[in-house]
């Protein structure tokens, strides 16, 4: 069970690397209409965003970083993790509905992550879009790292971003 927690949580994390790793570093906010070209990212950067965690805004994240890419068929939302601040990484399809495949977030030092790959499920999380807002909902699994004995851990959430 450890193992397959940990797995999960190296999973939801290395997904968060790559969604701020990847992209298109030259693309230009996107103006609303969406590309044909699957090499075409789509940026959207500001907007209105909330991370919530426990029903109260996840400290120390730093809203401004956070940043949506559509690309290949994915929707990425990311955000920037500097100085130890608290992170944020979410990979859905894009689709109608989207449907998260991974997410992680690290909430007061411990990697939470809600994971749909291969057959292998943790956490829980559900997407609705209203336009070009997406508000992701559901609960986060991961260890607390001050005890890590003491098992799981499940965090409720809710993510709302624009993406257009």
């Amino acid at each position: 069970m450890k193992r397959v927690a940990a797995s999960v949580i190296g999973l939801a994390a290395g997904a968060a690397m790559l969604v701020g790793c990847s992209g298109d570093k030259d693309a230009a906010p996107s103006s609303g209409t969406q590309s044909s070209q699957a090499t075409t990212a789509q940026v959207a950067q500001g907007g209105t965003t909330e991370v919530k965690v426990d029903g109260a805004d996840l400290a120390g994240l730093d809203l401004n970083s956070v940043t949506c890419v559509k690309q290949g068929g994915k929707i990425n939302v990311a955000s920037g993790a500097i100085g130890g601040q608290q992170g944020l990484g979410i990979v859905m399809t894009d689709a109608a509905p989207p449907v998260v495949e991974s997410l992680g977030m690290v909430v007061d030092g411990n990697a939470l992550a809600v994971a749909n790959a291969m057959g292998a499920k943790s956490g829980s999380a559900e997407v609705k879009v209203d336009g070009d807002r997406y508000t992701i909902t559901g609960e986060a699994v991961g260890a607390d790292m001050s005890n890590p004995m003491a098992g799981m851990i499940t965090k409720p959430f809710t993510v709302t971003v624009t993406c257009s």
